[in-house]
């Protein structure tokens, strides 16, 4: 059964704990090169301990202590599962997967010269089975749950993650229980229920008050929580470090001055940045890149908590009031990773941008129309936050990572781009139209 810890020094928050993370498998794990750290105050300990900090009571994250040649993270991956040993996956026989990971990166040369950079080059994260990221992170998440011996996943989601959840589960023979809040799309709603996932819809604007829902079913019924927030389960994220490896090869162990994320609850971006950190333990790379977080102007809690030096447990005390943005995606009232996402941001020398609809918009066709890449709102605000990266010049090289397609938003884009013009199945007809067009 699933216990519950609860978080020391925030009244009334508490955090779910996976079906074995107590079991002897712990103990069996580490040997494969992994221990809890938090990021903070650097106090570490054994998995087969408590997942929150025992000197400061922030989440504790995973962290990977193994080794791999230099020349095998050189060789090009077939999938996400190429990092094997840098991922807490003890048996290779468990693993679910679809052949996430090793998705394409897109040099965007009129991106760049419409900003002034040197390059601008995009993470193309729609090519990920479910076309998101959260692919990545589910793939881990649930191949750790079943080492665990979960038959129910559940996880909370305003759609990629429902998708990934109910897709991966499918695949593993596993039920699988979604979440979704009210920043929901009908399009993700419609492809979650499509792999056969029980999808429930939550009628609140509060994606922690959601979360608390979730948690409460999974201790009730003895569910495996899938959410991908690291601090209730730190294994769910582990799958986004793999972006930061697949950087590294795509830029001939160069990795670029900048990498530019969309940020909701913050895993894809501490998740980035610990992958980034792995890559300088093993003596590759010398530098981590600068870090830019990109928030909704109407959901920012990221960048109101590093302008007002917050701490992660004192951000979550006020989550934002009433998100509102059409990047739904993103629209988190807590930072569920804020305990990696806020490190990152500070350690790296980074930035947290946030973006009004308006731009979001735009952004989403720019990148339609100039590059061919139809990403979803959520993704577009990395777009729309080029303008404001600070200290990004001629020589800059920026990486964008588009993390969900523009296919999940068809019903949004209807109404929103020119309409077919029509005509008889005449040339006459089609000269006319054709000579007519600007």
């Amino acid at each position: 059964m699933h216990v519950r810890n609860a978080v020391r020094g925030v009244p009334g928050f508490t955090r779910a704990k996976g079906l074995c993370h107590n079991a002897p498998m712990r103990a069996q794990e580490s040997k494969y090169g992994f221990d809890f750290v938090c990021r903070g105050c650097g106090a570490s300990g054994p998995l087969g301990g408590q997942s929150a900090c025992a000197a400061c009571g922030e989440p504790m994250s995973l962290r990977a202590l193994g080794t791999l040649s230099p020349g095998y993270l050189r060789r090009p991956p077939r999938s996400m599962w190429h990092y094997f040993g840098l991922l807490p996956v003890t048996s290779r026989k468990r693993i679910v997967t679809l052949g996430e990971g090793a998705t394409p990166l897109v040099d965007a040369p009129r991106l760049a010269r419409r900003f002034g950079f040197g390059q601008v080059i995009v993470k193309n994260e729609m090519a990920n089975p479910t076309g998101s990221f959260k692919d990545r992170q589910v793939s881990v998440g649930i191949s750790h749950a079943r080492e665990c011996g979960a038959r129910t996943v559940a996880a909370v989601s305003s759609g990629n993650v429902a998708a990934a959840t109910s897709a991966y589960a499918a695949h593993a023979g596993m039920q699988a229980v979604v979440f979704m809040h009210a920043h929901a799309g009908a399009g993700k709603v419609a492809q979650a229920a499509a792999y056969g996932a029980r999808v429930i819809r939550v009628e609140s604007p509060s994606p922690k008050e959601v979360f608390g829902l979730c948690i409460e079913a999974c201790q009730r019924y003895g569910w495996y929580h899938l959410s991908t927030a690291g601090m209730y389960e730190p294994y769910n994220v582990e799958g986004a470090k793999t972006l930061a490896y697949e950087l590294y090869q795509q830029c001939g162990g160069h990795p670029p001055d900048w990498v530019v994320m969309p940020v909701g609850g913050g895993g894809l971006l501490g998740g980035v940045w610990r992958g980034f950190l792995d890559l300088k333990r093993l003596g590759l790379i010398n530098r981590v890149p600068r870090l830019a977080g990109v928030q909704a102007s109407g959901c920012a809690p990221l960048k109101r908590a590093i302008e007002h030096g917050e701490t992660f447990l004192e951000t979550l005390r006020h989550p934002w009031p009433d998100p509102k943005t059409v990047a739904g995606g993103i629209a988190d009232d807590i930072l569920f990773d804020g305990h990696t996402a806020l490190p990152a941001i500070r350690e790296t020398n980074g930035v947290v941008i946030a973006v009004d609809d308006e731009a979001i918009i735009e952004s989403q066709q720019t990148l339609a129309r100039e590059e061919g890449l139809l990403c979803e709102l959520t993704s577009a605000v990395v777009i729309a936050a080029l303008p404001f990266l600070p200290d990004a010049d001629a020589s800059s090289r920026v990486c964008c990572v588009v993390t969900g397609s523009g296919i999940k938003e068809l019903a949004w884009l209807a109404g929103r781009v020119p309409e077919p013009s029509r005509i008889p199945p005449t040339m006459e007809a089609l000269a006319a139209c054709v000579e007519a067009q600007p």
